[in-house]
């Protein structure tokens, strides 16, 4: 879906409960409004000296509570834009704030190692809650609101009494390096995101550890419940923004397009959108998948072989028994005429990664077609294996095809004019398998003969 860029780092973001606006806290202090309907900014919020690292929205949606580097906590009036109280007691940065379900109570702890309770009427400082012996990095309320977790850097999860500032229950973890913490709608389950990217699942009741799974290559910044308590969300600094079955812990859709740390994730009300803010000052939404069939397209009277998405996934293309590639309206199902015919089955189909060019070869054909996206009829084709091309692929610069036969070869060929770059030679049987590494400058085959090869 389309992005928001801002002027500088984005570090939070929340929807507002009616879903009508999304509020983003910038790096330089700033915290920006948008109209979810025109995605238009509606408010710029200004108070904050240093970074925003947290904001939250109100239960009623007609106030925002944010956390910044300048240790400050400050609740803002929705309506008008103006701050209602400033909330000064953190000797450090203010990491994580919560509104209570109520939303008479708010939390904010951080880097001072206290989490602290203020009455959002008078912006009186209720409790000071302390016992961590590390940086706290998430609070979360739970659903009653009678309880809020806190996790940071010590390997403790402990939990406090909001109504008496009393510790309760405390729960040692495997690790200590926990980043995120949060409740499930229902108040059943506890979930809690390290920096190793791993997310650990808990019995709200029990504290007993009912799942853990690797989800990211990098840590955990944060995550997010759906509504209905079904999916997780989860962002982190290896830039990429996950959706995951809450029961299985199986991953159900993966988002890439940040180019920097994703540092929150925020699903919308009716939990079909999902909103991500990063580092490389974007705001990114995505339409979450759901496990139901979203389009079903006839394709035709022969036997389609292969599908292919376009890399900004509008375009569908379909492979045929006859050897024809046909195209598709992928946000509305239309079909279109075949595109291209190349007279067998297709083995292989590769789309560009700049979803300019396409390229196709039968599964008895030693020659792959190339041809413009949208175009009839293939321009350029690439001749010189002397048996069936099994596999193929496009750079991730889209400069270049790379092509494995059954003749034992990979053949670098110009993506545009088609001329052969060279030959790499060394397998000693059918090439079947390879990939570009995303710089472009590798290329790694797999072949019959039982080896990987890196060919640079």
């Amino acid at each position: 879906m389309p992005y928001l860029k801002e002027s500088a780092g984005v570090f939070s973001c929340a929807y507002s409960p009616d879903g009508t606006s999304l509020a983003v806290g910038l790096r330089d202090g700033r915290i920006n409004i948008y109209d979810t309907s025109t995605w238009m900014m509606t408010h710029t919020f200004q108070g904050h000296r240093e970074c925003v690292n947290s904001i939250a929205y109100s239960p009623t949606g007609h106030q925002l509570l944010s956390g910044s580097d300048d240790k400050t906590v400050r609740l803002w009036d929705c309506k008008s834009g103006s701050c209602v109280f400033v909330l000064e007691g953190h000797t450090d940065e203010v990491w994580t704030v919560a509104f209570s379900p109520s939303g008479r109570q708010v939390a904010s702890a951080g880097k001072d190692e206290t989490v602290r309770l203020w009455n959002d009427q008078t912006g009186a400082n209720l409790f000071v809650l302390a016992g961590h012996s590390g940086w706290i990095r998430c609070i979360s309320y739970s659903p009653d609101g009678h309880a809020v977790v806190s996790v940071g850097f010590d390997g403790v999860i402990r939990f406090f009494d909001t109504q008496t500032g009393q510790l309760g229950e405390v729960w040692e973890s495997q690790r200590e390096d926990m980043m995120i913490v949060a409740y499930s709608p229902g108040g059943l389950e506890v979930v809690v995101g390290h920096e190793n990217g791993e997310l650990l699942l808990y019995n709200a009741t029990t504290g007993k550890l009912t799942r853990k799974w690797r989800a990211h290559g990098g840590a955990v910044a944060d995550l997010s419940f759906s509504p209905n308590s079904q999916w997780i969300a989860t962002c982190s600094s290896d830039n990429t923004v996950k959706v995951w079955i809450a029961a299985t812990g199986s991953v159900l859709s993966v988002f890439t397009g940040h180019s920097n740390c994703a540092r929150k994730v925020a699903f919308s009300p009716n939990g079909l959108l999902l909103a991500s803010c990063s580092e490389d000052c974007t705001i990114r939404l995505w339409s979450v998948s759901s496990l139901g069939t979203g389009m079903n397209v006839e394709g035709g009277s022969e036997p389609l072989t292969g599908v292919l998405f376009s890399p900004d996934g509008r375009v569908m293309l379909c492979d045929t028994w006859s050897g024809a590639v046909r195209q598709y309206d992928a946000v509305y199902g239309e079909s279109c005429l075949p595109i291209f015919c190349g007279g067998s089955p297709v083995r292989c189909l590769a789309i560009s990664p700049d979803g300019l060019r396409i390229a196709s070869v039968g599964a008895d054909n030693s020659v792959v077609a190339v041809w413009d996206i949208g175009a009839s009829q293939a321009d350029v084709f690439l001749r010189g294996h002397t048996e069936e091309v099994n596999a193929m692929a496009f750079s991730a610069d889209s400069r270049w095809i790379a092509t494995g036969s059954v003749d034992r070869t990979v053949r670098l060929w110009d993506a545009r004019s088609g001329i052969l770059d060279r030959v790499l030679e060394g397998h000693s049987n059918y090439v079947n398998c390879f990939l570009f590494s995303p710089n472009s400058h590798r290329i790694f085959s797999g072949s019959e003969d039982g080896t990987i090869r890196a060919w640079d």
